[in-house]
């Protein structure tokens, strides 16, 4: 067998394939989904690098000139939806990053379990022993008494008295939530159970503190400050450990495909995961930075418990609730 034969024989599954994606992309892109629009964008890349590699071993007009055409259609598609970035915005947080929440799943269980492991642990430790609280919480987040903590913020001056403390202790705690979320996202790509480890830890931390505020007679008040925050930037590191496991199976459990195609298949799974985190670290910091921060006496605990329960149901409804039609 020649080497255009063997070339031709090799890579015409992957010409038909393209060819196939092109003719449903003509009729409507959103029956394609994301995951099939991303396989489309890499073949075409692929069948560029095939139409240099033939134009070395033949000058077969029929075979140039096929490639040619298969590659400009593929081109017509693919850039056209680079120049409506505008619509390609609203597609890609309604619908893509939904369709990878869905597809992903098994990573965002094994991330939640990690964590609630961690609480499950923390709670348990506290309620059994409450001398443990001051092992297990990190010094900025332990108080001896916490009800004379709620006192203290119930009776005192308003934590957050204009926009301006608003926005200035808002940004401070989505920068940091950031942080936090990249490193577990980090541990998890590089080690794999360095994430389930970090998560763990995150989750012993929440639950000793829940345990030592209700010990206290303070979980209401626990609730009800966490809450409104808590909805969205707890499932936010969640997430973001989601992406690090998947990034780190990817890295260092490949299977038979390869570490480079294992990664590259894992990418755009990645990169909408952690743009979802940052949207809702955002709004967990600005919300934490004013909403969290008010005394019952400007909004009732009441109040700011139905908040976070419509926080965490809008964003639930947001990255599960829906189905895309290429899942």
């Amino acid at each position: 067998m020649t080497a255009l034969a063997r070339f031709i024989e090799e890579r015409r599954p992957r010409w038909n394939r393209l060819e196939t994606l092109l003719e449903e992309a003509q009729e409507s892109e959103t029956r394609l989904g994301p995951e099939r629009l991303q396989e489309l964008v890499l073949l075409y890349r692929s069948a560029c690098t095939d139409l240099n590699r033939a134009r070395t071993l033949t000058a077969n007009p029929e075979l140039i000139g096929g490639l040619n055409q298969l590659i400009g259609r593929a081109y017509r598609i693919v850039y056209r939806r680079r120049r409506s970035g505008r619509i390609d915005l609203k597609r890609f947080f309604l619908r893509e990053v939904p369709a990878t929440f869905h597809r992903r799943s098994r990573w965002f269980s094994l991330a939640a379990a990690a964590l609630l492991a961690g609480a499950a642990v923390g709670f348990a430790a506290v309620i059994v022993n409450p001398a443990y609280a001051a092992a297990l919480i990190p010094g900025q987040f332990f108080v001896e008494r916490p009800a004379a903590r709620v006192e203290h913020a119930e009776k005192g001056n308003e934590r957050i008295e204009s926009l301006r403390d608003a926005t200035a202790f808002g940004a401070y705690l989505y920068t940091h939530n950031i942080q936090v979320s990249f490193l577990t996202f980090a541990l998890g790509a590089l080690s794999f159970a360095g994430g389930i480890v970090l998560l763990f830890y995150n989750g012993l931390i929440l639950g000793a503190v829940a345990a030592q505020y209700l010990i206290d007679g303070a979980g209401t008040f626990f609730v009800a400050w966490v809450g409104p925050h808590g909805a969205l930037e707890i499932p936010a590191i969640v997430f973001a450990g989601a992406a690090g496991l998947l990034s780190g199976n990817a890295l260092l459990m490949p299977g038979e495909t390869g570490r480079v195609a294992a990664l590259r298949d894992a990418f755009p799974a990645v990169f909408r995961i952690l743009c979802a985190c940052a949207v809702l670290l955002v709004c967990a910091g600005l919300i934490e930075g004013s909403f969290s921060q008010m005394s019952a006496r400007s909004v009732p605990y009441a109040v700011k418990i139905a908040v976070a329960a419509a926080l965490f149901a809008a964003m639930c409804t947001w990255l599960f609730g829906r189905r895309d039609e290429g899942a």
